[in-house]
């Protein structure tokens, strides 16, 4: 087993909150059109990727700003557009998916559900998975076929998101591990010692991951970063 715990440390304390005055909030919360506006001039110039980032950071800043829901979908949608230009259907879904009784977000699935069914269906359950984290982070599992028959190896990237995130970042963890599927289940064994012993059960269909944690909850490869989720398939 392969665990790397990235923690970053949330400054909570008394002094980090003071660090973050509420005139710099307003602030950096006033900057909010012009990530749009930015995502706006690169989608016309066709970089998307570019236009992607700030369209993310618009994602990010109206949830950490806590604009209202149609506000929050609008940028939502801005990502997804990008990831339709660029034919990555299943990743518009899964930002279409977060607000998906959204009136734009019903139109624009609407637009790729053909693209979506005329994608080839997958043989196995080798692919990327991403489960929303929040702030435009994805946690993600990545499962690769081994030589074994449904035996996979899993690579996880998962984020906890504290009260300071949106500033000081989250805290982040990851491990690397092997599993066998019998009729779309299977169970990731997380063993170190007498540190680490964690079990993290799959159910997985053609299109999702879906993750749950025994107990203890936590598995040790992040502060407060756990796997469970339901995970769409992005590739």
């Amino acid at each position: 087993m392969k665990i790397r715990n990235c923690a970053l440390l949330l400054l909570v304390s008394g002094m980090a909150h003071a660090e973050i005055t509420e005139q710099q909030m307003a602030a950096d919360c006033a900057k909010i059109p012009s990530y749009a506006s930015q995502g706006e001039q690169f989608y016309k110039a066709k970089d998307y990727p570019k236009a992607r980032e700030a369209f993310e950071n618009q994602v990010t800043w109206s949830e950490g700003c806590r604009l209202d829901d149609q506000a929050i979908a609008t940028a939502y949608n801005n990502v997804a557009l990008t990831w339709m230009r660029q034919k990555e259907w299943r990743k518009a879904r899964a930002w279409l998916m977060l607000k998906p009784d959204d009136t734009k977000s019903v139109y624009n699935l609407g637009l790729i559900k053909e693209k979506l069914a005329a994608l080839p269906k997958p043989t196995s359950a080798a692919g990327e998975y991403w489960n929303y984290a929040g702030l435009a982070s994805w946690e993600t599992f990545t499962l690769k076929n081994l030589e074994k028959e449904s035996a996979y190896s899993v690579d996880f990237q998962g984020y906890y998101l504290g009260m300071m995130a949106l500033y000081y970042g989250p805290n982040m963890g990851e491990f690397s591990e092997k599993v066998t599927l019998k009729h779309n289940k299977g169970v990731i064994a997380l063993r170190e010692g007498d540190y680490i012993q964690c079990d993290i059960s799959l159910t997985v269909s053609p299109e999702a991951i879906d993750a749950t944690t025994g107990e203890p909850a936590e598995c040790g490869f992040g502060m407060n970063v756990r796997a469970d989720g339901h995970y769409l398939r992005v590739d």
